[in-house]
C-alpha cells in the first residue's frame, strides 16, 4: 500500500491581503511570528517627519497529527507484519509517527516489529539449515543405494535376518528378509532385501525436510493423498529414477520426518503388503 502524499502551504495576512509561503522551509508544526519594521522617513522643508510602521505577522504551520491517518497507518503496519513485509512496516511506522499524537501504541508496534522480524529471521535460518541437511542426507543416501544395489547384503557388516523357516535347508533357508543398516550422522540408512533373491530390495531413510521428484532427478509417475499429522493430508509421489539408479522407483511424501524409499521392481512380489505404499489407491 502506497504512503499518502502530504502537503501543506502556510499562509499569513499582510495589510489585509493573504500571502502563502512555501512549506519547504517552515516546519509543519511551527508557529512563526515575523516582526517587520518598516522605517520611512520623509523630509519636508520645515522639518523631518518620522514614520514608524511595525507590522507583526502570525504564521501558523500545518498541523502534524491526523487521527484518521494515524489509525490507518497502524492498521497497515499490522497487516505488513502479518505478511512479513518488514520494509513496508518500517515505512508506515515513520508515517505513523508523523500522524499520531499518542506515541504509546507506536512504541508497542516498534517492539512487535522488532520481535516479529527477529523471529522470522530465526525461522528462515532454521528452515534453510533443515533443507541443507535434507539435501546432504539425500545425496549420501542415493550414493548408498547406488553402491549397494547389486549386493545389498554387503550394505553393512552385520545384517540382521528374520528367522529361518523351520526345517528349511539349502536355498530354502534363505527364503526370508534381512536388514543391513548404516549410520549417517544421526540418521540411519537401511537396506531390506530377500536373502534368496538379492534383486528384491528396498532402501529406506528418514528425511528431516521435504524433497520432490525433481530434486531426486526422477520423473513423477503417480501422486496421491495420504493421511498426515493433525487430520491433514500430504502428497505421496512415486518417482521413476534415472542415471545410476535407473530401473528403481522412489516413493516420497511431502511432509517433514517422512521416510524416503527406493525399491526394486521385484520387491513387492516378496512383500505384497507394501504394494499399496508403492502403487497407492
Amino acid at each position: 500500500m502506497q504512503l499518502p502524499a502530504q502537503s501543506c502551504t502556510p499562509a499569513a495576512q499582510f495589510g489585509g491581503k493573504r500571502v502563502r509561503f512555501s512549506s519547504g522551509s517552515i516546519s509543519a508544526r511551527a508557529e512563526l511570528s515575523l516582526g517587520f519594521m518598516i522605517l520611512e522617513r520623509k523630509r519636508a522643508a520645515a522639518g523631518t517627519l518620522g514614520l514608524w510602521l511595525f507590522v507583526t505577522v502570525g504564521v501558523t504551520g500545518c498541523k502534524q497529527g491526523d487521527a484518521e491517518k494515524c489509525t490507518q497507518a497502524q492498521a497497515v503496519i499490522g497487516q505488513s507484519l502479518d505478511a512479513e513485509n518488514f520494509d513496508a512496516a518500517r515505512q508506515w511506522r515513520e508515517y505513523a509517527y508523523k500522524q499520531c499524537e499518542d506515541r504509546g501504541p507506536l512504541t508497542a508496534l516498534d517492539l512487535k516489529l522488532t520481535e516479529r522480524e527477529s523471529a522470522v529471521q530465526q525461522r528462515k535460518a532454521a528452515e534453510a539449515k533443515k533443507q541443507a541437511d535434507t539435501n546432504a542426507l539425500a545425496k549420501v543416501f542415493f550414493e548408498f543405494v547406488a553402491q549397494n544395489r547389486a549386493a545389498p547384503d554387503h550394505a553393512s557388516q552385520a545384517p540382521v535376518c528374520d528367522p529361518v523357516p523351520e526345517g528349511a535347508k539349502g536355498d530354502a533357508a534363505k527364503e526370508h528378509f534381512c536388514v543391513a543398516s548404516r549410520a549417517a550422522g544421526t540418521h540411519t540408512l537401511e537396506a531390506r532385501y530377500w536373502a534368496a533373491d538379492l534383486t528384491a530390495f528396498r532402501f529406506t531413510t528418514t528425511l528431516d525436510g521435504q524433497l520432490d521428484c525433481a530434486a531426486l532427478k526422477g520423473t513423477a509417475s503417480k501422486q496421491w493423498d495420504v493421511p498426515a499429522v493433525g487430520g491433514k493430508s500430504a502428497k505421496r509421489t512415486r518417482c521413476d529414477l534415472g542415471g545410476g539408479l535407473a530401473g528403481l522407483t522412489a516413493v516420497i511424501t511431502a511432509a517433514d520426518k517422512a521416510p524416503l524409499y527406493v525399491v526394486s521392481p521385484g520387491y513387492v512380489a516378496k512383500d505384497p503388503g507394501w504394494k499399496q505404499i508403492l502403487e497407492g489407491p
